[in-house]
């Protein structure tokens, strides 16, 4: 505890009036000088307080000296002054009970007024060099906190961006797909999505941002979120992330970069149409069990430079065919001796896995990679992508066109078109009933609302049907609207005290399994999907 005028204060304690004097007499001019007669005063003085540094009688009544620096060495408060023994004991053995117990020195009486100057001056710059490391030592470790927070909210970002819900599409049998995402101990920017941009066509994207900490997580979720909204008007892979890498080069003062694959499934013909963009190589695993690396590169990484025109290229996958897409944070993990676990190590793997389950094949890729690392820390991110094609290659089944003009006598058309051709595949009646009721509802609301100019306009009607699903696209060049987002009305309530509209829609929603509306090109697409029960 300094003093008003800046002095360092000492407690000295002695049971002798004298030997307080001539402590004071020869530290006074330098320090403000406490004084206590016997141990429990000395106590008292030290935990409310905390002088800088206390000199320290052994020999007094009730409570010695030892048990006083005992007390105060076991109270946090009070350890970390300095305590030096100033005593008639000098017995080695006394000298050494004294450090054991935590003093910092030993000085014996009769007092040497230069020796005990000196001692004094020393350990108070030591408690002052001490208390400067503890007060650093704080501000490391609050340093150190926010990092860790903001290596959570990374982590948080990170984690939050990715799918993370499987089977990620259980009514869709031709196909099946799943990701996992392990973070390294210090946050990156690895990312997996997928995601439809029409019924029969699935995008998959890997990618790897440069740097850590929030910054790459911040910049996986702006490009993850220009992939998606590119791909929703654009069905050209290298299109999209020549789009892409424009709008990020363009505006990239860090100079951050990402590696990417990005793909287009078609799941009726099993069509890949992908753009490599300085990712590494995915692996293709055939039904007979053969194992391929995609050996193309379309174009460097993006974000590096804008003007970039990217290629891309197309794999045709049969059934029962794999495909593993992964980040570097697998072929370059280490082991102890430093050794990288390799692309090569990645095709025997893959080769030796009998599992045609995409989740068991990411979980074993990720336990492979780790017992090769063994105790090494993990050092970057491991992200791992797998899709299985089940499906037949074009086994597309059925299909119906039809082009009608704006006019609502044009419903009766497509429907007379459909249940004939409902009538040719076997499809049950009361579902073709619930059918013309939809495109009774839905063709009603394009016709009667979506055109303002008084002229024709064409809408496209496409069914297909495999046997055991219904599909029908319904696209038009109307102003936007999505059907769907509209609040469906309380059945529970009679017609006078229900809003006007809505129940429409409702019955669309209540006759179909799956519902998706997307505006790409200035036209809306609506598709619809029913299971079949026959």
């Amino acid at each position: 505890m300094t003093s008003d005028d800046g002095k360092a204060t000492i407690l000295a304690v002695d049971d002798t009036p004298e030997n307080l004097d001539v402590v004071k007499g020869i530290l006074a001019n330098d320090y403000q000088i406490k004084v206590a007669v016997n141990g429990h005063i000395a106590l008292k003085i030290a935990q409310s307080q905390f002088p800088d540094l206390i000199l320290l009688d052994i020999m007094m009544p009730d409570i010695d000296g030892y048990e006083v620096c005992r007390q105060l060495k076991a109270d946090p408060a009070t350890r970390d002054i300095p305590v030096i023994f100033l005593t008639a004991k000098g017995e080695t053995a006394d000298e050494a009970e004294g450090f054991a117990l935590g003093a910092a020195d030993y000085i014996l009486k009769p007092v040497n007024p230069p020796l005990l100057k000196a001692r004094v001056k020393t350990h108070l710059a030591l408690k002052q060099g001490m208390d400067q490391l503890q007060a650093a030592y704080a501000v490391i470790n609050r340093q150190k906190q926010r990092m860790e927070d903001e290596l959570n909210v990374g982590r948080d970002i990170q984690l939050s961006m990715v799918p993370d819900t499987f089977p990620a599409f259980p009514e869709r049998e031709e196909f099946d797909i799943h990701g996992l995402l392990e973070p390294a101990r210090e946050i990156g920017g690895d990312f997996y999505d997928y995601f439809f941009i029409e019924r029969d066509k699935l995008c998959l994207c890997v990618g790897d941002v440069s740097g850590k900490g929030v910054p790459a997580a911040l910049f996986m979720a702006v490009t993850k979120t220009m992939i998606k909204s590119t791909a929703s008007e654009d069905h050209s892979p290298a299109s999209i992330i020549t789009r892409v890498n424009d709008e990020i080069s363009h505006d990239n003062p860090n100079c951050m970069f990402i590696t990417l694959f990005f793909g287009i499934f078609n799941t009726v013909t099993g069509e890949l149409n992908y753009t490599n963009a300085g990712h590494p190589y995915p692996c293709l695993k055939h039904a007979n069990g053969s194992v391929e690396m995609l050996q193309k590169l379309h174009g460097p990484v993006v974000g590096a430079m804008d003007g970039m025109a990217y290629k891309e290229d197309t794999v045709q996958l049969c059934q029962g065919d794999q495909l593993l897409v992964f980040t570097d944070g697998i072929a370059e993990a280490m082991d102890l001796s430093d050794a990288l676990y390799g692309e090569q190590r990645v095709v025997d793997f893959f080769q030796e896995f009998a599992d045609t389950d995409p989740g068991a094949l990411v979980k074993a890729a990720l336990a492979s990679v780790e017992s090769f690392a063994g105790e090494a820390e993990q050092a970057d991110d491991i992200t791992v992508l797998a899709l299985r094609y089940c499906a037949k290659p074009g086994a597309d089944g059925a299909q119906l066109q039809i082009t009608i003009i704006n006019q609502l006598a044009e419903i009766d058309r497509v429907n007379d078109a459909f249940n004939e051709f409902a009538e040719g595949y076997d499809i049950p009646m009361t579902l073709s009933l619930k059918i013309n009721m939809v495109f009774d509802e839905l063709l009603a609301n394009v016709i009667s609302y979506a055109y303002d100019d008084g002229e024709e306009h064409q809408i496209e009607i496409a069914i297909s049907c495999d046997g055991a699903r219904l599909a029908i696209d319904i696209t038009d060049d109307g102003v936007p609207f999505n059907p769907f987002t509209r609040e469906d009305p309380d059945t529970t309530l009679s017609l006078d005290e229900r809003d006007i509209g809505g129940l429409g829609i409702h019955l669309v929603k209540n006759t179909m399994d799956e519902m998706l509306y997307q505006r790409r090109h200035n036209r809306n697409t609506v598709t619809l999907i029913k299971n079949i029960e026959i």
